[in-house]
């Protein structure tokens, strides 16, 4: 079947993070047989995805993880492999998103520090390089698209700001 004859039913708009709509195009790609996750198709796409994510994330060869579960599954990976109990994390808070890393992070034992963002706001680029100043941080974590509130954080400026730690971006709103 052509992408062009593929259509699906009409439904009620899901406007919510995540699952969230896709379009005929990706419905058809999705309808085809799965591929080994160890074949050459599988490693050609893969390696493009990762290319293509550092694209989107302004790095060149920043080391990038592709999680395929919820967001919520990618704050316990941060929390249980990047941060030792004890250890200083930065979290950028703009919203409801902010909350629930913070809390995933405190409960492996994080030392957590935020900068909250009036909401409806980003988060001060002055507060967050202040942050910075005081203390050193294992990690800096923040939600690039906050559903919650609907901010989009920029995360050149994140970026910028410091490149001396790692940082989690939570991205299942915007990638």
């Amino acid at each position: 079947m052509s992408p062009s004859q593929f259509k699906q039913d009409k439904h009620k708009l899901l406007a919510i993070p995540g699952p969230i709509e896709v379009t005929d195009e990706v419905l058809e790609a999705i309808s085809k047989p799965p591929i080994s996750h160890v074949g050459p198709e599988f490693v050609t796409i893969f390696r493009e995805s990762i290319f293509m994510t550092r694209e989107v994330l302004f790095t060149q060869n920043g080391q990038v993880f592709i999680i395929a579960g919820s967001g919520t599954l990618g704050w316990d990976q941060v929390a249980a492999n990047l941060v030792e109990p004890g250890e200083a994390v930065l979290v950028l808070h703009t919203g409801y998103f902010g909350d629930s890393f913070r809390d995933c992070l405190q409960t492996y034992g994080a030392n957590v520090d935020e900068v909250k963002a009036e909401i409806g706001a980003g988060v001060d680029v002055a507060a967050l390089e202040a942050a910075l100043r005081r203390r050193s941080y294992k990690a800096v974590t923040f939600t690039h698209v906050d559903t919650s509130t609907g901010v989009l954080s920029d995360a050149k400026v994140r970026s910028a700001s410091d490149g001396s730690y790692p940082q989690s971006r939570g991205g299942v709103g915007s990638i």
